[in-house]
């Protein structure tokens, strides 16, 4: 029921997704990084939630991402997605832990890009291998 469920949805939503497009034509990952502290906020963060979501967004399309997204409304994510695939994905490449995640001063308010960037810019590095 599921998969017949979102084979009728899917082209609702690569309609939301194509309008996303067309109202942010000429953003790139230069505008979303410009939104942070470069001197506070790791970079390599920033470019990994960026690439990250783009690749878990529920459609084909190339949609800039803008740091105030909500992951439910705007991005289409749902939870699984989120707190199961794109935590690790994300704390892989930015060789950051996920230890001790419940003392980060995100944890429960990871709903925007935004936060999720400042979520993993409070959660230390994980020990070279």
């Amino acid at each position: 029921m599921a998969i017949i469920w979102g084979y009728l949805e899917q082209p609702k939503i690569d309609r939301h997704f194509q309008h996303l497009r067309d109202n942010r034509k000429g953003l790139s990952i230069c505008e979303f990084a410009r939104e942070f502290d470069c001197k506070i906020v790791d970079t390599w963060i920033i470019r990994a939630v960026y690439e990250q979501l783009q690749a878990t967004l529920p459609t084909k399309q190339l949609v800039p991402i803008q740091t105030s997204d909500d992951f439910f409304n705007t991005l289409k994510l749902d939870e699984d997605d989120l707190y199961l695939d794109l935590f690790e994905e994300i704390a892989q490449r930015t060789g950051r832990t996920l230890e001790d995640y419940q003392s980060n001063p995100y944890y429960g308010k990871v709903t925007t890009v935004r936060n999720l960037v400042l979520f993993f810019n409070h959660q230390g590095r994980g020990e070279a291998t």
